[in-house]
C-alpha cells in the first residue's frame, strides 16, 4: 500500500504470481516520457525561486543502473536574483560543475515564449541511465512532473531504485514516494491521486484473485453458521461471488444440506478486516 513513481521512459510492469502462474497480476506504471533519447526538459518554466531549494540532485549510472553515483549541484550560484532565477542562468551553474559538464550539457529551450531548462546526455553509452530525486531543486524546477506515479502493493518496493542490490529480481526501475513529505504529497495530487486515502494491500488486488478470500458469515442462535457470503479481497458491490447456505436438522450442529449459489455483492455484504 504504497505510491511510487517512474522516473525511467520506460513502462513499469510488475507480476504479482499467485497461484497459477498463467494468471498473474500485473501492475503498471507509464514510463516518463521526459528523458527519451537521454534528453531531459524542465516542466517548470522561469523564473524560478532557487533561494531557499538551491541543490540540484542528479543520479547517473554507467551499468543500467546496478549502481548509481549521486552528484548534487547548487543550481543558484549564477543567479543575479536567486528568487527569480532565470532558465539560463541555471544551465549556466550546471554547466560549470567539472563533473556535470563531463555527462551533460545543460541549456534552454524557449516554448511560447517560456524559458526552460535542458539537460543532455553526451556519453553515447547503451547502459547510461540518469534520474533526478525529487527534492530541493527539482520541486522547482519539475524534471519529473510527467514520470508515472501509481498505488501498488508493498510487495513492489522491492523494484524500487534503493532496493536494486537487496532483491535478486529487482528491476530497480521505481522510486517510493512518503506521504508524510510535502514534495512527495505535491507529486502524487499532481499524478491526480489523493496522498491522504493510501489502499491496504488487499483493497489493490480488486477482486482479481481467487487465492485472498473474505467470508461474511451469518451464525443463528445455536451457534451454527447459516450462511456464508465469499468473494475475493478487493471486491466492490456488483461483483460476483458465491452464497452457501446451511440447513440443520432439530438441534443437530452439522448441516444436513449445504448450497452454493451465484451472488451478486451488495455494499452490507463487504467487511474490513
Amino acid at each position: 500500500m504504497s505510491f511510487f513513481q517512474n522516473p525511467f521512459a520506460q513502462e513499469f510492469v510488475g507480476c504479482l504470481v499467485l497461484g497459477d502462474r498463467q494468471l498473474s497480476l500485473n501492475f503498471r506504471i507509464k514510463g516518463n516520457p521526459n528523458g527519451v533519447e537521454r534528453f531531459f526538459t524542465s516542466a517548470n518554466a522561469e523564473p524560478y525561486n532557487v533561494s531557499t531549494n538551491k541543490n540540484f540532485t542528479l543520479n547517473y549510472s554507467a551499468d543500467s543502473g546496478k549502481s548509481w553515483t549521486v552528484l548534487v549541484i547548487d543550481v543558484s550560484t549564477s543567479a543575479a536574483n536567486t528568487s527569480a532565477a532565470l532558465a539560463s542562468e541555471i544551465a549556466l551553474a550546471l554547466n560549470n560543475n567539472a563533473t556535470f559538464n563531463t555527462l551533460y550539457i545543460a541549456g534552454v529551450t524557449t516554448d511560447k515564449s517560456a524559458n526552460y531548462v535542458t539537460i543532455q546526455a553526451v556519453r553515447r553509452r547503451e547502459n547510461w541511465k540518469t534520474y533526478f530525486s525529487n527534492t530541493s531543486a527539482e520541486s522547482v524546477l519539475r524534471f519529473n512532473k510527467q514520470a508515472g506515479v501509481a498505488e501498488l502493493p508493498t510487495y513492489f518496493a522491492r523494484h524500487t531504485i534503493a532496493n536494486i542490490n537487496t532483491y535478486t529480481d529487482s528491476l530497480g526501475m521505481l522510486v517510493q514516494l512518503d506521504t508524510s513529505q510535502p514534495v512527495d504529497q505535491q507529486i502524487i495530487t499532481d499524478a491526480g491521486l489523493n496522498y491522504s486515502v493510501v489502499q491496504a494491500d488487499w483493497q489493490l488486488l480488486k477482486g482479481r484473485s481467487g487465492i485472498f478470500t473474505f467470508q461474511k458469515m451469518t451464525v443463528d442462535g445455536s451457534d451454527r453458521i447459516t450462511q456464508i457470503i465469499e468473494y475475493p479481497a478487493g471486491a466492490i458491490a456488483g461483483d460476483f461471488a458465491r452464497k452457501t447456505t446451511y440447513q440443520y436438522t432439530g438441534a443437530n450442529t452439522h448441516p444436513s444440506q449445504v448450497a452454493e449459489a451465484p451472488y451478486v455483492l451488495t455494499s452490507g455484504d463487504l467487511i474490513t478486516p
